[in-house]
Order: structure tokens, then sequence, then C-alpha cells
């Protein structure tokens, strides 16, 4: 019984490690930080309706800040509001 709780724990030991892994490549390939009108295009939704989205469910500075007029979301947040609209 030993073995096979050990060799469980092994192979979920060794997922994790490979979800871990492809977070990262996946991070990789989303730059730090993106502008609203640039993720608009990456989702397919409009400024307005993320403006909204945005401002409704992430605090200012933490997780988007704006710079000159324009609002940029931070790396993570993006990821989140595209699985949100992946639905």
């Amino acid at each position: 019984m030993m073995d096979k709780d050990r060799e469980l724990l092994l192979t979920i030991l060794s997922e994790v490690r490979e979800i871990k892994e492809d977070n990262k490549f996946l991070k990789s390939l989303v730059p730090e930080e993106l502008s609203l009108s640039e993720l608009s295009n990456m989702t397919g939704k409009t400024a307005n309706t993320l403006r909204k989205y945005i401002i409704a469910n992430f605090e200012p500075e933490e997780d988007y800040e704006k710079k000159s007029g324009k609002i940029y979301v931070k790396q993570d947040v993006v990821l989140r509001i595209r699985r949100h609209y992946a639905r």
C-alpha cells in the first residue's frame, strides 16, 4: 500500500512540475503589460466592454494603470480576462 501511495505522490508531483513549466511558457507569450486596445484586438471584445469589466473586477495601480490617458493591464490580469471571455 505504501509503494502505491508513493508512486501516486510522485506522479502528482511530476504533473505539478509540468503545469508550472507550461505556465511559465504561456506567460512568456504575453507581455508584462498590455494596452486596453491591444487586449481588445486579442479578445475580440470592444475596448469599452473590457474597460468596464476591468474597472469592476480589478484594482487600480495593482492590476492596471492609466498612462497618458491609456489603460495598461498587467500580465496576470490579461490571462484572467482571456480565460473569462474564452467561455
